[in-house]
């Protein structure tokens, strides 16, 4: 949300912006897979050895990526903006890979049973919120802390705010690390697992990519994660320039958005209606929409759980444990969708006319952004829908049978 304003504020242009986020993201997918076929085959006599080492190593390296990831050189023409967006984010995207595969991997570790991994995402939801919470709590803190009425104040803002979470990121995530590790030591969840064969682990994998089941849900979730990516990349020029609302009115609308998450267990129709309706600087009706729509958002929840029941079928028709390559491949194909999301609203403020490093705009680009942003990300989430539809159809046609 944060990272393609920041940029364009610092002077890059839109479209340089894009593509230096698509770039990062598509090696970010491309490293998921081979990270899940690493720590799949990762020798050891448990899971424990065989996850939480590379939890560890990517836990240290977010602390100081993300710091330097949200602060744009000054003085910077647009080539050195452009170097440091996508060194420093390639950094960051490989130390989450070295987190994320391995962690998302555990859920089929632990959880045998379909009721098990529901439970546990629904928890990864709520506790992820909570970390989401901190993480919006802190830039809406710098902002009332400090003057941000010009563009240098706002990229020091953002320059501390990026520090600042990156080191309490490395915290959680070392601290969940050892969490993990220990809990899994405690109960002996690891050999069972890890006695299963490994070696078939590529073969196995294509087989299952070919099943419809995978290739409805992937298509669904692929639609669903650019609606997503294109939404949170027009956030902020939304917020900022087509309703003028300040640093602090925008971190209270983030708040609510999550905390709604939080308390909730079709928010693309919401959206399309909504967001070209609303009046400059009248903050209610936005509170309103990001509560009613964080309730419905988390419903993302239902589709992590049909694909964790697709790797464990996979895990035990093959006897063999495929869960970090699935899980890999899922990231994969979620960070492909988000350097597209991404890469097409950086191309889209462009066409418009959006100006970098500039908060005002013309009548004509508010409006435009308002459009996408509301019925455009609408669109996305409504295609992703069918498929999803029809998998759930099918399996529950399977269970009647």
């Amino acid at each position: 949300m944060y990272l393609l304003d920041l940029y364009i504020l610092a002077g890059l242009s839109p479209s340089l912006a894009g593509l230096a986020i698509a770039i990062a993201v598509v090696w970010d997918a491309v490293s998921d897979p081979i990270m899940g076929i690493v720590s799949d085959n990762t020798p050891s006599k448990n899971v424990a050895g065989k996850r939480i080492p590379y939890l560890v190593v990517g836990a240290l390296v977010l602390g100081f990526s993300i710091g330097f990831l949200f602060s744009p050189p000054k003085f910077a023409d647009q080539t050195g903006l452009f170097v440091n967006l996508l060194i420093w984010y390639l950094v960051t995207s490989t130390a989450l890979t070295l987190f994320g595969v391995p962690y998302l991997a555990i859920v089929n570790d632990i959880g045998p049973e379909a009721s098990d991994r529901t439970a546990l995402f629904s928890s990864k939801l709520v506790f992820g919120s909570i970390g989401l919470l901190i993480g919006i709590g802190i830039p809406a803190y710098f902002a009332s802390s400090v003057s941000v009425e010009s563009i240098s104040d706002t990229l020091g803002a953002r320059r501390s705010s990026g520090f600042t979470i990156g080191i309490i990121a490395a915290a959680g995530c070392l601290a969940t690390a050892v969490l993990i590790g220990r809990t899994l030591r405690i109960q002996k969840k690891g050999p069972s697992r890890s006695s299963r064969n490994s070696s078939r682990t590529i073969g196995a994998i294509l087989k299952g990519i070919k099943s419809p089941h995978f290739l409805l849900l992937a298509l669904g979730f692929i639609a669903i994660a650019i609606g997503r990516s294109f939404n949170s990349s027009l956030a902020l020029p939304y917020y900022k320039s087509t309703l003028s609302f300040s640093e602090s009115q925008i971190g209270l609308i983030l708040l609510a958005l999550t905390i709604a998450i939080i308390c909730a267990a079709p928010y693309g129709a919401l959206s399309a209606i909504a967001y070209p309706l609303f009046a400059k600087e009248v903050l209610w009706p936005i509170i309103i929409v990001a509560i009613l729509g964080g309730i419905l958002v988390a419903s993302i929840v239902f589709l992590d759980g049909l694909f964790s029941d697709f790797i464990e079928s996979e895990n035990t028709l093959n006897d063999t444990d495929l869960s970090g390559s699935y899980y890999g491949i899922w990231r994969m194909l979620s960070k492909v969708a988000r350097a597209m999301g991404i890469a097409a609203s950086g191309f889209l403020l462009s066409k418009i006319g959006y100006q970098e490093a500039s908060i005002d705009q013309s009548v004509s680009v508010e409006r435009a952004v308002a459009w996408a942003f509301g019925p455009g990300v609408a669109v996305f989430f409504l295609i992703g829908a069918i498929p999803i539809v029809c998998v759930l159809k099918y399996k529950r046609h399977s269970n009647e049978v």
